[in-house]
């Protein structure tokens, strides 16, 4: 059975910012397969290309722009047009566009936003209503979102903003199932990554929001003996060892930053036998002690990751999960890997408050990128 997305009411039309020019793909269109570099760098014409679907989270690289998605798995992505809008597809009845063009920093991002409603919005067009709209951050980005509804589907438009693109990433589900779905887009954004030069500066010309390779202070090196692992961190950050097992990385207290927290916990769990059982039973145990201390605990999503150093690979889980701990809202980015060998595994953690989550993600992920296990005791 082929699958058909949820109606948009958008199928005949076109959205325009500005340079930015949005044509939903039609689920039943044929489209070319593409799957080798060579084929993703070579000049595209105006039709469609379909990527292939894998059973495991893919990251997908924009040839244009050189943002990077990660794509969960059974999830299907189109390409369409020069400027490669993209379209991503999933048979529980939800569909995400993303399309970028050329900064337009005389054009505020809620004069685009005022645009798509001119002409998508009001009666006898497609959305009746607007539910909610907030401004917040994108991977270090300024962003608008906003939430329409109409004809049976509710539609969230998150508009960002970085040095060099304009961004449009766009969630369509049936209204009855969109807080069900809202949590896959969520997952999505989280784990979107723009091309470095797009947090150079932010839409005002100051720093953009999490800039960590822009403070001015060089960067730290923690490399304790016997803790398995080196790992490079903010120089105006600081380090506590809490415990000898765990490593906590976080901003100066009175800063913005303390609230974004990094740790490396190494654990042992008595009933592995192996790598891969400690990895299991050590993730088991952080989702119960989750449960058990916070409240409103919601797993966003959970999947598998390989690590890979030099000539080192592992196989590990990685979690998203909201929670709320002392009346406030968090959410946690946790990723569980075993050590080579023995019975130890790795949970490491980014957390912040949920509302400060993606600003402060551009440090946990340059955290994450120099984090290097050393096999043997480290």
């Amino acid at each position: 059975m082929r699958w058909r997305p949820a109606a948009t009411g958008l199928a005949a039309g076109l959205i325009v910012f500005n340079g930015l020019t949005f044509s939903p793909l039609a689920a039943g269109e044929t489209v070319l397969a593409q799957s080798t570099p060579s084929q993703q760098q070579a000049p595209r014409l105006p039709g469609k290309r379909k990527l292939g679907v894998s059973n495991q989270v893919q990251t997908y690289l924009h040839p244009v722009r050189k943002f990077t998605l990660a794509i969960p798995p059974g999830m299907e992505v189109f390409e369409r047009g020069e400027t490669v809008q993209v379209s991503i597809r999933s048979r529980q009845g939800y569909m995400i566009n993303v399309q970028t063009g050329d900064a337009k920093p005389k054009v505020s991002l809620a004069q685009m936003t005022a645009k798509l409603e001119a002409q998508y919005l009001g009666p006898g067009k497609p959305w009746s209503q607007k539910t909610s709209q907030r401004t917040l951050s994108v991977a270090g980005l300024a962003a608008n979102e906003v939430i329409y509804e109409g004809a049976g589907t509710r539609v969230r438009v998150v508009i960002a903003r970085g040095q060099k693109s304009d961004f449009v990433f766009m969630f369509f589900a049936p209204r009855g199932a969109y807080e069900s779905l809202a949590s896959k887009f969520d997952w999505i954004l989280a784990n979107f990554q723009p091309n470095p030069a797009e947090r150079l500066t932010a839409a005002g010309g100051g720093p953009s929001p999490g800039a960590g390779a822009k403070t001015g202070v060089p960067p730290k090196r923690f490399a304790e003996p016997g803790y398995g692992y080196s790992i490079q961190y903010p120089g105006d950050w600081v380090v506590a060892l809490s415990s000898a097992n765990t490593a906590t990385f976080s901003g100066k207290k009175g800063t913005d930053a303390f609230h974004a927290i990094v740790s490396i916990q190494n654990v042992k769990p008595p009933e592995a036998k192996t790598p891969a059982q400690a990895a299991v039973r050590a993730l088991a145990d952080l989702k119960a002690s989750l449960s058990r201390e916070a409240s409103n605990v919601v797993f966003i999503g959970e999947q598998p990751l390989t690590y890979k150093n030099e000539n080192l690979s592992l196989e590990g889980r990685q979690i998203v999960v909201t929670y709320t701990f002392a009346g406030e809202r968090f959410r946690k980015w946790a990723l569980v890997v075993p050590r080579p060998s023995g019975t130890v595994a790795h949970i490491w953690s980014y957390t912040a408050p949920d509302s400060r989550f993606r600003t402060f993600r551009p440090f946990a992920d340059a955290m994450l990128k120099s984090w290097t296990i050393r096999p043997g005791n480290g």
